[in-house]
């Protein structure tokens, strides 16, 4: 499986410079390289949110006896694909930014991730503790796909913003952006949910924990949509 993963990060990874060089965007590569980046922060969501990776894959580094495999940290440029699409539909004016095409990314964005997390459930690369049983019935997969999805659309944020930025700022910009929205979405928003689970606290606890953790997801979609309302469309002039 890691060999497999790392050809096809290669292959993302030559792909992106293919796009940098023709479309003179750099966003391409140091996106991709800012979301291996995210992965750094895996050992401390393991520990919050209970879940665990196959032992057989090879760790990076660990830390409270908590790892990083090689092979996430390699994929990890997976978490930028679906902005980076959306940035491409962007330049070509496929794709126009606004509060409601915001929201509507930011659906696609959960369904991709969704469909992850199912995929690496199933194939047995990460499991969670309990079955990943959550409150209301809700799949621990679409609470972790609504989390990833508002990375990747803060992500999305971020390349619409810099996309006109030089080298040096894109760097300073970019390539942290992922791993800051992490720290955001998965330390700040979901604490009200993780905090229950961790006390492991009655179940009426959890249900307000879990209404507090998406609550907050919502807030935070609404804000970055109406961040996205506020980008002109390209080739629109203003006076």
């Amino acid at each position: 499986m890691e060999l497999g993963i790392l050809l096809f990060t290669i292959g993302a990874f030559g792909i992106a410079s293919l796009l940098a060089w023709r479309d003179r965007h750099p966003h391409y590569l140091i996106a991709l390289a800012s979301g291996q980046i995210a992965t750094l922060l895996s050992p401390l969501w393991q520990r919050l949110y209970g879940f665990s990776y196959d032992p057989s894959f090879s760790p990076l580094f660990r830390v409270f006896d908590y790892p990083l495999p090689t092979a996430i940290f390699l994929a990890g440029w997976t978490l930028m694909l679906p902005p980076l699409a959306i940035f491409f539909l962007y330049q070509r004016r496929w794709w126009i930014s606004g509060y409601v095409t915001g929201a509507l990314t930011f659906v696609l964005f959960t369904l991709y991730h969704i469909l992850i997390e199912t995929i690496g459930v199933r194939a047995g690369w990460w499991q969670y503790a309990d079955g990943g049983a959550l409150p209301f019935d809700i799949g621990v997969n679409v609470l972790a796909g609504l989390m990833n999805g508002l990375v990747s659309l803060g992500g999305l944020a971020v390349l619409l913003i810099t996309r006109h930025y030089a080298w040096s700022m894109l760097l300073a910009v970019v390539l942290p952006t992922p791993l800051l929205m992490s720290v955001l979405v998965h330390g700040l928003l979901g604490a009200p949910l993780y905090t229950v689970l961790l006390l492991r606290a009655q179940s009426w606890a959890a249900a307000i924990g879990m209404i507090g953790t998406l609550g907050l997801l919502l807030w935070g979609v609404h804000i970055i949509a109406s961040e996205l309302g506020r980008r002109p469309v390209i080739g629109r002039t203003t006076m």
